[in-house]
């Protein structure tokens, strides 16, 4: 990319323990990955944004726009839609909130755009009940990411978008499956509510014996630290990656690693069920995407559901920059 580029999108998205950057046009990106354990949001763009836009030879002034996602109100407009601080103020954002959206607001002084907000008037509202009028499901997760996959895989498989029926499942630090009737997102599970476990999230959990646990824990936040940030992959084998899932050979990680597989499978058979057992594809994107072994395990446990496609890598970017094309045009 050459210095003082004269347009530029920057596309951020925080997910997990990582703030996922990417800046350029829509068809020539460069991207990075920013740990956020250390940072606070302000340093976060400060001191990591900032800089790493310009050693890529981008300039703030040369930022036209700023594409992000998150949660929207209930029965938003669907697709894209213009952030501004009353609507940021009821969107959220999976770890830093809508702090990051003002922040970035009063620093670059650009547009900032939502790509494919989630929000769970998307969802069949049978989808939304529990069995207990006390709690609702939340029924979110990365929606962007979701369309993205089924606006491509549609493509490749040449079918009208609209009559595309798809499961998702973007599987790396977090876990995330979603079923789609083209673009709409029908229902939804995570590693942070119902779905299988991921890197230190603990997914759904058997319920006596988390009301055990949260009546011996000290409180709340300690009950929280144990099922999200000391569960999954790093409660049992302590690894700090996914890609580190099949370099550890021992009878307790091949249990593990064939109960991630056996965990993922069973969600991705409930959507199936939630589909009516009519299924174009099921698309697996994100880290573990791009470990054969994974794929061909998984493969042999949903391959009768429909065509398994795999997208390696997170596509928190791609989905981003593929929003920003469509403002452009």
């Amino acid at each position: 990319m050459k210095r003082g580029m004269s347009m530029a999108i920057l596309a951020v998205y925080p997910q997990g323990s990582t703030l996922h950057v990417a800046a350029g046009a829509p068809e020539a990106f460069q991207t990075a990955s920013i740990r956020l354990s250390s940072y606070s949001v302000e340093a976060a763009i400060s001191s990591g944004v900032i800089p790493w836009l310009e050693s890529v030879g981008i300039t703030q002034d040369s930022v036209d726009f700023v594409v992000t996602s998150g949660s929207a109100p209930e029965s938003p407009p669907t697709g894209i839609q213009p952030w501004d601080p009353p609507q940021g103020q009821g969107a959220q954002q999976e770890g830093f909130g809508s702090e990051l959206f003002e922040l970035l607001a009063a620093r670059l002084a650009k547009p900032i755009y939502l790509i494919d907000p989630a929000s769970r008037g998307e969802c069949h509202a049978q989808a939304l009940v529990t069995g207990t009028p006390a709690i609702q499901r939340t029924c979110l997760a990365d929606y962007f990411i979701f369309k993205y996959l089924a606006r491509q895989e549609a493509h490749r498989r040449g079918l009208p978008l609209s009559e595309g029926r798809f499961i998702a499942a973007h599987l790396g630090e977090i876990n995330q499956l979603g079923a789609l009737v083209g673009t709409r997102v029908v229902d939804c599970i995570t590693s942070a509510d119902e779905g299988p476990f991921a890197l230190s999230q603990s997914g759904s959990l058997p319920f006596d014996g988390l009301l055990e646990l949260c009546g011996t824990a000290e409180d709340r936040e300690a009950v929280l630290t144990t099922i999200e940030d000391e569960g999954g992959l790093k409660g049992y084998l302590g690894l700090e990656s996914v890609t580190e899932l099949f370099s550890i050979q021992n009878e307790q990680s091949e249990l593990i690693r064939h109960a991630l597989i056996y965990q993922t499978a069973k969600e991705i058979g409930a959507f199936a069920a939630v589909l009516e057992g009519r299924v174009d594809a099921v698309i697996l994107s994100g880290e573990l995407a791009g470990v054969k072994a994974f794929v061909d395990e998984l493969q042999k446990r949903v391959g009768f559901i429909a065509p398994v496609s795999a997208v390696p890598g997170n596509q928190a970017a791609a989905a981003l920059m593929d929003g920003a094309r469509r403002i452009l045009s």
